[in-house]
């Protein structure tokens, strides 16, 4: 009888301790904030400039995920890491992010479904084409596979599945996951951002004209106050002079965030590099596009053969001071675009074939670089090589790269349609792997150094620098990569990255914007892009070859397990209490 007395009492003091404990651990847990993230790669563990951009918050942010549904496995994981993400960033917005996950392929009514379809499309998403494995055959399915970010009635839509060329779904869909903390990030920021930074395409010396890169400025113009502006070699057109009252003096700032040289064709004044060259030290970033050589599918129209020939336009010095050289050759890659070559005649109406066309190199990352980090393959047009120079204040880093099977043509030389009857001989295509972009970051020099008289060095007026503080530029030596192919009779743009010839989507875009944010980017956003996950995929084989073995392990083991424990407790309490 004392005993029960005492197991009663026992028992009781250990309710009570429970209870206080859960008490106590909910006291403190109302006042401390703490995740704990067990994952070898940290994947749910969000940077400190997610975090804080997320804290910072002062309204909802409310996302429309269009990722839910009947899909494969592979999209039902990405559908999981979404929403795991997601509720990553509402953990740190006290309350200020909602979501919600809809099927627009939801109705049964086609017509419907087509008008949900085309308002996706009008936000910004793009579609992708499934073909699923169904007990009856095969079947079509169009997945949204994004989401439509919108605060204080502004909208920003998000494609999460990153499209790669040539890699295999389950790579795809892991490099998408990789990315989901930045794209998230970024949305929620060009969003919040109230001091919208400003970036501008330059003109006057024969660049992409206003409709040639009209894709370009309407992508750049949602997360950034685009301008097109000709020098006309004014002092400063680029920068300005502030007068700063506590030290009675004029400093000297950027305009403009960062601006793009696109496809040059014309020779820059002496006049007009120095007002870049003055940008630049003063701190204003810089994206060269650049072709040092001449070469136009237009002179192919009404003939087989045009020349390629080097172009000048006055910018080799100021390139080479910077810290790269573009060389006057092109790139001729066996991994090319194609294009379509007139093979004979049915009836009355020519018979095309696409071929694959070298000078149309298909470019891809040549590192992890935030940049191009999960990049699809970059279409160029007549591109060519770049060397680096040695500066010891500048870090070069290498961007986009031509594939192991290139061959480089020196100028002048002969762009003849006649080489796409032929076969390749792939020991021709032996210079290997060929860098066409560069990322250059450090300290740059003025190429005017030791070059203007002491008057103008002296000028309060023209504050010449001959030194920058830490900066950052990119280098591509194809202009085309920012041009978007033009309907030229209605005037009607495609999508830059667009081949109309196959309607694929290159990376064309997500490239320059990945150029330009990283440029701008003034939060450190970007470098969450290099996060990478390990694919932990079932072996396939052994899935097909020891499917029964399994099934019936992780169905039997876990029921027996549960008899073999409640046997074990029904025996040690008889034995318990058969002693007392």
């Amino acid at each position: 009888m004392v005993t029960n007395k005492s197991n009663k009492k026992k028992d009781l003091t250990t309710l009570l301790v429970g209870v206080l404990i859960v008490f106590v651990t909910n006291y403190i847990g109302s006042f401390a904030f703490e995740r704990f993230d067990l994952t070898s790669e940290k994947r749910y563990t969000l940077s400190e400039n997610s975090k804080k951009l997320t804290q910072d918050l002062k309204d909802i942010i409310y996302v429309k995920v269009y990722l839910e549904g009947e899909f494969p496995a592979g999209f039902k994981r990405l559908r999981d890491e979404t929403k795991e993400m997601l509720d990553e960033f509402r953990a740190y917005s006290n309350g200020n992010i909602e979501y919600e996950f809809i099927n627009p392929s939801e109705s049964s009514d086609e017509k419907i479904k087509e008008d949900i379809y085309r308002q996706l499309f009008k936000e910004g998403l793009r579609p992708t084409d499934l073909n699923v494995k169904e007990d009856n055959g095969m079947s079509n399915k169009i997945i949204w596979p994004g989401a439509i970010f919108t605060y204080r009635g502004k909208n920003i839509p998000v494609q999460l599945l990153k499209s790669q060329m040539g890699v295999s779904g389950d790579i795809m869909l892991n490099s998408s996951i990789e990315a989901l903390e930045y794209e998230v990030a970024n949305a929620i920021r060009n969003l919040v951002v109230t001091n919208v930074p400003k970036v501008a395409l330059i003109e006057g010396h024969g660049e992409l004209n206003k409709v040639e890169t009209a894709s370009l400025a309407t992508m750049l113009s949602e997360y950034y106050i685009v301008d097109r502006i000709s020098l006309n070699e004014e002092l400063h057109s680029l920068t300005e002079r502030v007068m700063v009252d506590s030290l009675k003096a004029y400093k000297v700032y950027p305009k403009y965030n960062t601006i793009i040289i696109a496809k040059p064709t014309q020779h820059f004044s002496e006049k007009d590099k120095f007002v870049i060259d003055q940008y630049v030290m003063y701190g204003g970033k810089v994206v060269w596009l650049v072709d040092p050589v001449f070469a136009t599918m237009d002179s192919l129209q009404n003939s087989d053969v045009t020349m390629a020939v080097a172009q000048d336009l006055n910018l080799d010095d100021m390139l080479f001071t910077y810290g790269v050289r573009l060389n006057s050759n092109l790139i001729m890659d066996m991994q090319s675009a194609p294009i379509p070559v007139v093979t004979g005649r049915i009836g009355n109406q020519p018979k095309t074939q696409l071929f694959p066309w070298y000078f149309f190199p298909l470019l891809t990352q040549a590192n992890s670089h935030p940049i191009v980090n999960n990049l699809n393959a970059v279409r160029a047009e007549f591109v060519s090589t770049i060397d680096t120079i040695s500066k010891p204040e500048i870090q070069k880093t290498g961007l986009l790269k031509s594939s192991i099977y290139t061959k480089v043509s020196n100028t002048p030389t002969r762009v003849s349609l006649g080489l796409l009857r032929l076969e390749p001989d792939q020991s021709q295509f032996n210079s290997g792997i060929q860098v066409a972009a560069v990322l250059l970051e450090g300290k740059f020099e003025s190429v005017f150094k030791n070059r203007v008289p002491l008057e103008i060095q002296n000028s309060n007026e023209i504050s010449f620098k001959e030194k920058s503080d830490f900066n950052q530029m990119v280098v591509i030596a194809d202009g085309d990569i920012a041009k978007n192919y033009v309907n030229t009779k209605t005037d009607q743009y495609y999508q830059l990255g667009y081949d109309r010839f196959t309607n694929q989507q290159f990376g064309n875009d997500d490239f320059l914007l990945n150029v330009v944010n990283y440029l701008c980017d003034d939060t450190g956003l970007m470098g969450v892009r290099s996060k990478k996950l390990t694919i932990r995929l079932m072996d396939k084989n052994i899935l097909k070859n020891e499917k029964t073995k399994w099934q019936a392990i992780n169905t039997v083991l876990p029921i027996g397990l549960i008899l073999l424990f409640g046997i074990f407790h029904f025996v040690y309490r008889k034995r318990k209490y058969s002693n007392e």
